[in-house]
């Protein structure tokens, strides 16, 4: 089934559950309900060790397969788009490191639009290609424009910036020590989420939205650092506990919506964002999830914590809290038909990971599992595209079939 055919339709109604080869799904306290499959094993995988370079993939940005089963991946380390057909057979491949028309300094996002149309996020340029290759636009943003809403950044916020026709914009990143506790303690960040059209014409305020949150921990020794960073931070590090607090964000399906949500909370809001205007979001309630961790996704939790800009693993371990329970909401994504997959948390991110699936009145929908070790890029109406990589760090693309029953 074509990709613009699945974003504009409704989701299937296969009839049979899938094959033994399917992913089963653990059970949970609501496993009641329909399971959507995924089958276990990939119908392609593109990605080689060795071989032609069109084969070799590094920094995976982003995947998309078009109504005619071609697979177009954004390589990030090449600067690449590159198809192959729905054999795995190398099509062709554009643009390329440089700043000329269709060369790329550093893509970020890759995205369908109708008809085929390819749309890559370069820093501040939007880059389009027909399903061919060719190219069709290399624009900038006039972001100086932005400037006149207020303090708005358009590359740097947790969501895509180029959406279709309009433009994500946020209020930044900026970490500014002095604004943050001279004692130990929790600090947080938030973003304020906004949308425009391309031309900047207008401004659509969403709100302000966690970044993630943190903890304030003096040094163990003296870091070497120029003489005012360490006076503006009055002796303290920053760094997130183990599963610290984040917001969740994903943008899909079409026309597009977006989806935000804290990860220790119960609540995703959605947003439509139609061709002139932002549609209010709707508050999707999840489950709640949320248990004390295993041992094993403690000790995975700790591992992953940046120990390094301020003591040794054992003098953050002993200034840092652990948390009670894991993370409610763990990834988000948004389907091809606008169905909203939240996804449990997981400490091994070569193991399966549960999803809960809600359409945009908040019914739950179904369950899935995701194979193991597979990184969600797109999930259209029968399939799900995603990266894996080896114990070299290999990364391959793989093409699993869904079954919606």
């Amino acid at each position: 089934m074509s990709c613009s055919q699945d974003r504009e339709s409704a989701p299937r109604s296969p009839g049979s559950a899938g094959s033994r080869g399917d992913i089963e799904v653990g059970q949970d306290r609501d496993s009641a309900g329909p399971v959507w499959r995924i089958a276990a094993e990939p119908a392609l995988v593109l990605g080689l060790l060795e071989g032609p370079p069109e084969h070799l993939f590094s920094q995976i940005r982003g995947a998309a397969r078009l109504s005619t089963g071609t697979i177009v991946v954004l390589d990030g380390a090449s600067r690449q788009l590159r198809a192959f057909s729905p054999d795995g057979t190398h099509l062709w491949t554009a643009g390329g490191p440089g700043e000329g028309p269709g060369e790329m300094r550093n893509p970020t996002h890759l995205e369908t639009l109708p008809g085929d149309t390819l749309q890559i996020q370069d820093g501040l340029s939007r880059i389009r290609y027909a399903a061919d290759g060719t190219l069709i636009a290399h624009e900038r943003l006039a972001v100086g424009d932005l400037q006149r809403f207020g303090r708005y950044y358009a590359s740097e916020c947790p969501v895509p910036s180029f959406v279709g026709d309009r433009v994500i914009a946020c209020t930044g990143s900026d970490f500014d020590p002095s604004g943050l506790p001279r004692e130990a303690g929790p600090w947080r960040l938030e973003d304020e989420l906004a949308v425009l059209p391309w031309n900047l014409a207008s401004i659509d305020h969403l709100g302000m939205f966690l970044k993630e949150e943190g903890w304030a921990v003096p040094f163990e020794r003296l870091p070497r650092l120029p003489e005012q960073l360490v006076a503006l931070s009055g002796g303290m590090g920053y760094a997130p506990p183990p599963m610290a607090r984040k917001g969740v964000y994903a943008v899909g399906g079409w026309p597009r919506k977006l989806v935000v949500a804290d990860g220790w909370g119960d609540v995703v809001h959605a947003f439509a964002l139609a061709a002139d205007s932002v549609l209010p979001g709707a508050a999707i309630r999840v489950r709640h999830a949320r248990r004390p961790p295993t041992a094993d996704e403690l000790a995975a939790a700790w591992e992953a914590v940046p120990a390094r800009r301020v003591g040794s693993p054992e003098y953050v371990r002993e200034h840092l809290p652990a948390p009670d329970s894991i993370p409610n909401i763990d990834h988000l994504v948004v389907d091809h038909p606008g169905m909203v997959w939240v996804g449990s948390y997981r400490a091994d991110a070569s193991a399966t990971r549960a999803y809960h699936v809600y359409d945009t009145e908040g019914r739950l929908l179904a369950r899935a599992a995701m194979p193991p070790g597979v990184e969600v890029l797109e999930i259209g109406a029968d399939h799900v595209l995603g990266i894996t990589r080896d114990e070299l760090e290999v990364e391959r693309i793989v093409l699993h079939t869904l079954t919606r029953s």
